[in-house]
Order: C-alpha cells, then structure tokens, then sequence
C-alpha cells in the first residue's frame, strides 16, 4: 500500500477497501506504513467515504431518511476525529520535547474513526467499537510518533476525559441557545 499522498490523491472504492482491510488485519503495520504520509487528505477522503457509508445507512434504516439528521451525522463523523485530535495534539505539545503536526494526528484519529465507522451503524455494535477505536489510536499514536504504549493508553484516557468535561460544560450553553433561537 503507497503510504505517501501525493496533492492530486484519489481515493477510490479499491483503495479504500485496501485501507479498511489493511487497519483492521494489522493497525500497527498500516500505522507504520502511513507515518510518513505527508498532509491529511487521504485520511480526510477516508474518513468522508467512511462517514458517508455510516449516514446514509443509518439514515436509511434507522431516521426515515431524514436529511436533517444525516447531515448532522455527517457534521459528527468529521468534527469529532477532528476534535479527539486537537486534544490529543494539545496534550502531546504539553508532554513532549518535539513538535509535532497536527495533521499527523489527525490522520491517526480519521483512520481509526472510518475504519469503526463501517461497522457502528449496526445496533449495539456503536458502544462495542468505541473502545476498538481507541485500540486503534493508541496503536496509531505509538506507530506513527514513538511514544511508548503506557503513555499512548494515558494520551487516549485523557482524550477521553477531556471531550466528556469539553461537552458536559457545552450543553447547558447549547440549551440556552436553543431556547434563544427556537
């Protein structure tokens, strides 16, 4: 598998099948392999492909093929990779000597995200592949940056923690909001 994306990279169904299967036979060889991956858009495309499959299945099956709720599907299978990221990024600049682009942990987050994306639609797998999901990060931060495996578990627990406290403070801000506007 070419692990450099080149500025005109594609995605098509071969090469995304070839990802999916690549994560989920061996994540800490496929990590290895995209550690030099330059930018973020093959795993942004992998990530929408991914997204895409989740949302329209989901709201084929389960939303009455309510467009609202796809597109607010969509908006959560992209911004919360996307937010795991920038805690992570934030934690990893506040405990490390290097620097470290934001785009490569990114691209950890988005792989490990479109990777669970096509299997959580199903009812009751979505909380089953939540902690696979963070399997895949953790391998991805050891794999892609060096760290080691207790620090990596520590980085995604925190993560974690951070996003809970992050929308447990939002909500009473988005209720008010939403009686504001309604």
């Amino acid at each position: 598998m070419e692990a450099v994306c080149e500025p005109n990279c594609k995605m098509g169904i071969r090469e995304y099948l070839e990802t999916i299967s690549a994560i989920i036979r061996s994540p800490a060889k496929f990590y290895e392999s995209v550690a030099s991956e330059t930018g973020s858009r093959r795993a942004l495309l992998f990530l929408m492909i991914s997204g895409i499959f989740y949302c329209s299945v989901s709201m084929t099956y389960f939303f009455e093929n309510s467009l609202k709720m796809g597109v607010i599907m969509m908006v959560n299978a992209i911004v919360m990779p996307a937010l795991g990221a920038v805690f992570t990024f934030s934690l990893l600049g506040m405990t490390t000597q290097n620097k470290v682009p934001y785009g490569k942990v990114f691209n950890v987050f988005a792989y490990a995200s479109g990777a669970v994306m096509v299997i959580s639609w199903i009812p009751g797998l979505a909380m089953i592949m939540e902690p696979f999901r963070a399997i895949l990060v953790g391998i991805g931060l050891v794999k892609t940056f060096g760290i080691g495996k207790i620090r990596s578990v520590l980085l995604v627990i925190m993560t974690a923690v951070l996003l809970l406290l992050f929308f447990w403070t939002a909500a009473p801000l988005v209720a008010e909001l939403r009686h504001v506007l309604y």
